[in-house]
C-alpha cells in the first residue's frame, strides 16, 4: 500500500489554474487553485517498509504542476501517520510551496484509489498569508492526482 502522492491535503497540497471570485463582503476574496500531484521525489516510511500498523509514519515530497497547462507549480511536503492500516486511513500535515508563498493543510487522508480526501487550510505565507479554506485530493496512484484548494481571505 503506497500512500503518496499526497496533500497534498490533501490536502493536501495548490496548483493548476487560478479562478477568483468575490465573497460575501467587500473585503472578502475567494480563489480556487487547481493542481496535479505528479508523484513523489521523496517517499519514506519510518518503519522501513510499507505502512501496516497504526502509528506507522510516512514522510514525502511530491511534485506539483498546474492542471491547466501542466507547467511546474511547486511541491507538497509533509508527513502522515497511519490511523487504520486496513482502510488506508491516515492523518496528514502538508506544506505546499508555490512561487508566491506556502499553504499549510491538515486532515484525514484515505489512500484507496478513487477516494477523495478533504483537509483544512490552516495557514499560509506570502501571497497566501491569512488564507483559510479547504483542499481536496483525489487519490489516483496510476496517474496524476488532482488537488484543489479553495481559499478565502479577508
Amino acid at each position: 500500500m503506497r500512500f503518496s502522492p499526497l496533500i497534498t491535503v490533501i490536502l493536501l497540497a495548490p496548483m493548476a489554474a487560478l479562478a477568483g471570485a468575490v465573497g460575501s463582503g467587500p473585503a472578502d476574496h475567494e480563489e480556487t487553485l487547481r493542481l496535479l500531484d505528479t508523484g513523489a521525489t521523496i517517499d519514506a516510511f519510518l518503519n522501513g517498509g510499507e505502512p501496516s500498523h497504526t502509528g506507522d509514519r510516512e514522510v514525502f515530497r511530491d511534485t506539483l504542476v498546474w492542471a491547466k497547462d501542466q507547467s511546474p507549480a511547486g511541491k507538497a511536503e509533509g508527513h502522515c501517520t497511519v490511523i487504520e492500516a486496513s482502510t488506508a486511513t491516515t492523518t496528514c500535515t502538508i506544506v505546499t510551496t508555490l512561487q508566491h508563498g506556502t499553504i499549510t493543510t491538515e486532515g484525514v487522508g484515505i489512500f484507496v484509489p478513487g477516494a477523495t480526501s478533504i483537509a483544512a487550510v490552516t495557514g499560509g505565507t506570502g501571497a497566501y498569508e491569512g488564507a483559510k479554506g479547504h483542499a481536496t485530493f483525489l487519490f489516483n496512484p496510476a496517474a496524476n492526482s488532482p488537488v484543489t484548494f479553495v481559499l478565502s481571505r479577508r
